[in-house]
C-alpha cells in the first residue's frame, strides 16, 4: 500500500462506510471497515472508491470476499453476505460525486480572482508592517554626532 494512494482517494463521502462496523473480531474488538481492509493490506479508501463504482451485486460479493478472508473474523457465510449487503448501502452514488480529480479546496480558492486579491492584500499588508517596523527600530538607534568637523590633529613629532 503507498502513502500517494491514500491521499488521493482520502474523500468524506466514504467516511460512513469505512467507518461502520463489521462486527467483532476473535477478540471481541470492535471493527470497522477501515480497520478490516487495513489489516488486509488493501487501501480502504482506494477500495471504497472501486466498490462504489460496481454493480452493487459485484462490490457485494467483492466485500464479502474481503471480510471472509479476515483472521479472527467468526462469522458464518450467510453472515458475511448480509454484513457485505448492509455496508454496501452505504456507500454513495458516484454518479452524483465529483470526480477525484477535480479541483477543490485551496487549489480551486486560488482560482477565484476574490481570493487572489485577497492574497495580494494580505502580502501587501505584511510588507508594510515589516517596512514600518524596521523603520521604527532604526529611529530607536542612539542619535550619532553630525558634527562634520575632524578631531584636532597634533603635528608630527620634529627629530632634528
Amino acid at each position: 500500500m503507498t502513502p500517494a494512494s491514500s491521499i488521493a482517494f482520502f474523500r468524506p463521502e466514504f467516511d460512513e462506510f469505512l467507518h461502520a462496523p463489521i462486527g467483532a473480531d476473535g477478540n471481541d474488538m470492535p471493527l470497522s471497515v477501515l480497520s478490516a481492509l487495513t489489516r488486509l493490506d488493501v487501501d480502504p479508501w482506494e477500495e471504497a472508491a472501486e466498490l462504489s463504482e460496481l454493480p452493487k451485486k459485484d462490490a457485494r460479493e467483492r466485500l464479502a470476499l474481503s471480510i471472509a478472508q479476515l483472521r479472527g473474523g467468526q462469522w458464518a457465510p450467510t453472515d458475511v453476505r448480509a454484513i457485505a449487503d448492509r455496508l454496501i448501502e452505504l456507500l454513495p452514488d458516484t454518479s452524483k460525486l465529483p470526480l477525484a480529480g477535480t479541483p477543490s479546496g485551496v487549489r480551486e480558492m486560488t482560482r477565484s480572482t476574490g481570493a487572489k486579491m485577497l492574497i495580494f492584500v494580505i502580502l501587501v499588508a505584511a510588507v508594510l508592517i515589516i517596512a514600518t517596523s524596521r523603520e521604527s527600530s532604526l529611529g530607536n538607534l542612539p542619535d550619532t554626532p553630525t558634527n562634520t568637523t575632524s578631531p584636532p590633529q597634533t603635528p608630527p613629532p620634529n627629530y632634528r
